[in-house]
């Protein structure tokens, strides 16, 4: 299987789950939560991905520096994955799971003209509220499917 993603790409976002930002947003419901993996899938299923990371930044809990460089290998990568699946054409969501009270993952694909891109959000509720505490996108389609 051809990747689309450069290893450095995912394990820049790997990196970015074990490390802590000083201070994020944080959203205050489930519904926000929600709310704002839509917005960052509407900017990414238009082929915007440096306005997705973009949307995600003030609300991570990673590393900033760590989310930084995933957003800058993705924007020096986007020329060579739409050229290997084509463009941007909307987004779909596939999922949501909760785990205890503290955890959601959200699951979307990105679609492009010749295949899907996943895209999953780990949502942790900290005392002052929601925030991102992982993410990842890349070419397993294959572990959607996985239950």
């Amino acid at each position: 299987m051809t990747r689309l993603f450069p290893p450095s790409l995912l394990a820049a976002a790997a990196l970015a789950g074990l490390c802590h930002a000083a201070q994020a947003d944080t959203l205050r419901t489930e519904a926000e939560v929600r709310a704002l993996a839509d917005k960052v899938m509407a900017q990414a299923g238009a082929g915007r991905t440096d306005d997705a990371y973009g949307a995600m930044s003030p609300y991570s809990l990673i590393d900033i520096r760590a989310l930084e460089i995933a957003r800058s290998n993705a924007r020096n990568s986007r020329m060579a994955i739409e050229a290997q699946v084509g463009n941007s054409m909307g987004y779909e969501f596939i999922r949501s799971e909760k785990v205890g009270d503290s955890l959601i993952k959200l699951t979307y694909i990105e679609k492009t003209e010749r295949k899907a891109i996943p895209w999953q959000f780990i949502f942790y509720k900290a005392p002052a509220g929601w925030g991102i505490s992982a993410f990842s996108n890349g070419d397993n389609v294959d572990a959607l499917f996985d239950r």
